[in-house]
């Protein structure tokens, strides 16, 4: 046993004095190595080895380390994806096929087999099987992290589109900016490719490994910018007016779960920006990406799944109830009970259309009225 840890900490010194420009090499292989300004050659004797024996230590707690996350990230996709079947049984796997439906089923299942293969990947490099299936892995896993992030943005990018549906430089200025930062994330995800699987392979501070954390700031970038517009937006409607708390607003609004989703990318971005050889475990963690992955994926899938639900409920098209602005168009007032809302038809007109209470499946309420066409105002609803 202390012969294979003498020939894997001779590995690693090796291993960090092929890219050390302060290690020299002798003409048998004996690495030379700078300490206290002198350089003396590199032996189970000299004092090299402790350091060498903390710093594989680090290692190797920072692999177990990454290794549970990844795992506790799959775990979380899945059992949210058990508890939330039957939802999307019934709301997803039957209907007409929309943009909803196509980015629920795909922004599920793509991060699922992306975080099987991280965990897969991360094994393989345990094992230290072929290195050709270990990159073959990697680029797989390297894509799904990059396809899974380019749809849950798309998601949000959609739901900003639907919301000023009436302002058409912010419509204009959403998809550009979406497509730009999924853009700027794929260029970087292969300039850095190579560099990446090094990093992964061989985990170390050597190389200013800080540069990897661009990759996740184009993504940053987009959330931010369109979480800012959903709560601008939430907060210039009437819906916000009539709350009696903020946060009751912003939690039937589905912004705590968009904020997780923006704080695992600052998390990410955090954790690659750590050069302290003993915070390796950390940066490391943030270099598979399995946990913003795991809280993006959550985030998006239950707001889909909220949006779906009520429309389902109400029967109407989604793209309504991804809308603050529709009621806007007609004048409308709150009904004595929750949910009940009285809408006038004609601005000089007294007469009134109530509606039922809209968290309950209740049927239709058939109101009748002489002299109006009400067929031109549309269904007014209440997200």
């Amino acid at each position: 046993m202390c012969r294979i840890l003498y020939f894997e900490l001779l590995a690693v010194q090796r291993e960090r004095c092929h890219h050390d420009e302060h290690c020299l090499t002798l003409g048998h292989g004996n690495p030379l190595k700078f300490i206290r300004g002198t350089l003396q050659p590199f032996s189970t004797t000299s004092s090299v080895m402790p350091t060498l024996l903390d710093d594989f230590i680090i290692g190797k707690t920072a692999f177990i380390h990454s290794t549970d996350v990844a795992v506790a990230s799959a775990a979380l996709i899945v059992y949210d994806h058990v508890i939330t079947f039957d939802q999307e049984v019934d709301l997803f796997w039957t209907g007409r096929r929309d943009a909803s439906r196509f980015f629920y089923l795909s922004v599920k299942y793509v991060p699922l087999q992306c975080n099987i293969s991280l965990i897969v990947h991360l094994q393989i490099r345990y094992l230290g099987l072929i290195q050709a299936f270990f990159k073959a892995l990697h680029i797989g896993n390297v894509t799904l992290i990059t396809l899974g992030a380019a749809l849950c943005q798309a998601v949000i990018a959609l739901r900003v589109w639907y919301l000023f549906a009436r302002n058409r430089q912010i419509r204009i200025f959403a998809a550009s900016l979406y497509i730009v930062c999924i853009g700027s994330t794929v260029a970087l995800t292969g300039s850095l490719f190579n560099q990446i699987f090094q990093e992964m392979a061989n985990p170390s501070f050597i190389k200013s490994p800080t540069i990897f954390a661009l990759v996740y700031a184009p993504s940053f970038v987009d959330h931010s910018v369109l979480f800012a517009l959903k709560v601008y937006r939430y907060m210039a409607s009437d819906r916000f007016q009539r709350r009696s708390s903020l946060l009751e607003g912003f939690l039937k609004e589905g912004f705590i779960m968009y904020a997780c989703a923006m704080g695992s990318l600052l998390y990410t971005i955090i954790a690659l920006s750590l050069t302290n050889p003993s915070q390796l475990d950390v940066y490391f963690t943030g270099l598979q990406g399995s946990l913003v992955v795991g809280a993006t994926i959550v985030s998006v899938c239950h707001a889909l799944l909220s949006i779906r639900s009520i429309s389902a409920t109400l029967h109407v098209d989604p793209a309504w109830l991804l809308n603050h602005a529709e009621l806007s168009r007609v004048q409308w007032t709150k009904g004595n009970s929750e949910g009940e809302i009285f809408v006038e038809l004609d601005g000089s007109s007294n007469t009134e259309l109530p509606m039922t209470n809209l968290s309950h499946t209740l049927p239709p309420v058939v109101v009748s009225s002489s002299g109006d066409d009400f067929d031109s105002l549309g269904p007014p609803t209440k997200s």
